[in-house]
């Protein structure tokens, strides 16, 4: 008996090590699967937010209100209705999967000693006195955003409010001191008491923003600044005001409450931009769209396509005033109808204003770099760029050059900056150009001479050294860690024969392919297009690289790849708005 209990015991310590050293294995891996996970987690929230729009809309043929309820209620009395201030996330709830909630809302609730009206209270009445309010659904929080927790009420996406702030959270149809009726400023697809339908939408659906994320918290919105009717910009100049006053809680308001401060969403400063209201209030402003996915925010489009914003997107004229009844600022602002003067992302953000944009606008993430790829872009020449108009000039290192006419700079302490090539002198912008085209004719010479040393090590099954060697993590690390070379080794023996497939089909390519396609075949392996089947190299270090970041799992998956780290969007090194 004691000989075995004995065993049994150092069975239980084995599994024990055993265990302890598997998670040591994974401590390395976890962090960089967890930021894609949170990406496509988030994508999937606006998935399924699409989704239930479109049911909604099948289902009585027009979109929820934007901000609407009952005109019971008021900050008075306010348990006597909801102020006519619920968002259409309310009626979203039995198509989300949350009948329950909606069941609760929608019918008297008896809860705490209080007896409820149907439709609830004021939305920002307290969540534990009408529970209904401290419910938020899962699905409508960013798995990135830290700091949800500490908001429990508050949604991580955002409803279209258009791209105009003359009394843009007001309601149209009656007066609502000091907000007038000015529907022809309500531009978006949602607003106070307003219900749209598809056919409303003439730019047509694919065109237009139905919702966009927004930070949850760590954004200051600042409050009672006059002027963002006549000049938008005026907002950015407002954070940099040490007299400025802010909200207490940014966009601190329940999910329940539709109004622009708590829900709201403008296409006229882009992603990651400031945020303000005006002197009249909450439902006069300028809210800006953010996330914590990098350089840009998700965005969710009337056809239910989900799209990523960057924020380097056109966004037109800054300075330009915007769409407002009457003759404000002397006449000079813009006449209802009018198209957006904010580019594409004001073109996105209107229903029926004649804009169009190229889609490709807003295809793919702005991609961030790594560790190892800024280290490698502070070895290149510290350059002087100039200005176009002669009104600066700044140093940087030249990182990159994108198809869309975007230079990426690195400043001379680190930060990337991200401007239009229209932006420099023309002799710059041709420097910039030639400096492209040498790098890539350098990494195409050096293409074929990798992927063959990589396959060969592949079909003689030299797993960890071909991990030591030709592997790169996307956070930058290098496979270097023994009990990782192993098991990534593993992972590779696995996909060893999909893998020779795609070396084979890449190297044959090469071999057959026009000028043309060759000039296109390192960029289809940065970002694992194209024929290269779904796995992505990476130029680093003057070597084309295998990138590893949880595409091939244990199971032999793969999974999209993407370089996830995180970088705050920079100021215009030249002073512009």
């Amino acid at each position: 008996m004691r000989k075995s209990h004995s065993t049994k015991m150092v069975d239980v310590v084995a599994i024990c090590v055993a265990s302890m050293v598997g998670l040591v294995l994974l401590a390395g891996f976890v962090p960089r699967m967890r930021q894609n996970a949170r990406r496509s987690t988030c994508e999937m929230n606006f998935k399924k937010l699409g989704l239930a729009l479109h049911n909604y809309h099948s289902a009585y043929n027009t979109m929820t209100m934007g901000c609407g309820g009952t005109s019971s209620g008021s900050a008075d009395e306010p348990t006597l209705g909801n102020a006519n201030r619920l968002s259409p996330l309310v009626g979203l709830t039995p198509f989300m999967e949350q009948q329950a909630l909606w069941e609760e809302i929608a019918n008297p609730l008896r809860a705490n000693g209080e007896v409820f009206p149907a439709m609830g209270p004021v939305p920002w009445f307290d969540p534990e006195k009408y529970t209904p309010w401290g419910q938020r659904p899962e699905v409508l929080v960013c798995p990135a955003d830290p700091t949800a927790k500490d908001f429990p009420t508050v949604a991580s996406y955002t409803i279209n409010y258009g791209d105009a702030v003359m009394n843009v959270g007001a309601s149209p149809l009656e007066e609502m001191p000091p907000y007038g009726r000015t529907p022809g400023a309500l531009r978006g697809v949602f607003g106070y008491q307003m219900v749209f339908r598809f056919r409303d939408v003439l730019d047509g659906l694919s065109n237009t923003l139905l919702m966009s994320e927004a930070r949850i918290g760590g954004v200051r919105v600042a409050k009672n600044i006059p002027g963002l009717i006549e000049r938008p910009a005026v907002c950015i100049d407002a954070h940099e005001d040490d007299q400025t006053k802010y909200w207490p809680e940014g966009r601190g308001a329940c999910w329940a409450d539709g109004s622009l401060l708590s829900m709201g969403v403008q296409t006229i400063l882009p992603p990651n931009s400031r945020s303000a209201t005006s002197e009249k209030g909450e439902l006069e402003g300028v809210m800006s769209a953010s996330s914590l996915h990098g350089e840009g925010a998700h965005v969710l489009m009337a056809d239910g396509a989900v799209r990523f914003a960057s924020s380097s997107i056109d966004a037109g004229d800054q300075e330009s005033p915007t769409v407002a009844e009457g003759h404000l600022d002397k006449g000079k602002t813009l006449r209802p109808g009018s198209p957006s003067p904010y580019g594409v992302w004001g073109a996105m953000g209107t229903r029926a204003a004649r804009d169009r944009f190229d889609p490709s606008e807003l295809s793919e993430p702005v991609r961030t770099f790594t560790e190892e790829e800024l280290a490698e872009f502070a070895k290149f020449e510290l350059e002087t760029w100039r200005a176009a108009k002669g009104t600066g000039k700044i140093q940087a290192r030249q990182v990159d050059l994108t198809d869309k006419g975007v230079l990426v700079l690195m400043s001379e302490q680190g930060a990337i900056r991200r401007l239009a090539l229209s932006r420099f002198s023309s002799q710059d912008a041709y420097r910039a150009v030639e400096t492209h085209r040498q790098r890539k004719l350098t990494e195409a010479k050096l293409l074929v001479k990798h992927l063959s040393t990589q396959l060969e090590l592949l079909e003689d099954k030299q797993f960890e050294t071909f991990v030591r060697d030709w592997v790169a993590f996307d956070d930058g690390q290098q496979g270097d860690n023994p009990s990782g070379v192993a098991m990534i080794a593993g992972m590779l023996r696995a996909q060893r024969g999909e893998l020779i497939t795609a070396y084979d089909q890449i190297l044959n390519l090469v071999g057959t392919a026009t000028p043309e396609l060759l000039g296109e075949l390192p960029e289809a392996l940065a970002t694992g297009k194209g024929p290269t089947r779904g796995f992505k190299w990476a130029f680093l270090g003057g070597h084309w690289k295998l990138v590893f970041d949880g595409q091939m799992n244990q199971r032999g998956g793969r999974q999209p790849i993407q370089f996830m780290r995180a970088m705050e969007a920079a100021d215009d090194p030249f002073g512009g708005r």
